[in-house]
């Protein structure tokens, strides 16, 4: 599992969070 997975994870968390249509592009990249 490397940092940047997690800091990706936890960004995918908070985006998910902020916005009720998660982007693709947030997730894969």
């Amino acid at each position: 599992f490397s940092i940047v997975q997690s800091y990706s994870l936890a960004k995918s968390r908070s985006f998910w969070s902020g916005n009720e249509h998660p982007k693709p592009k947030g997730f894969s990249g």
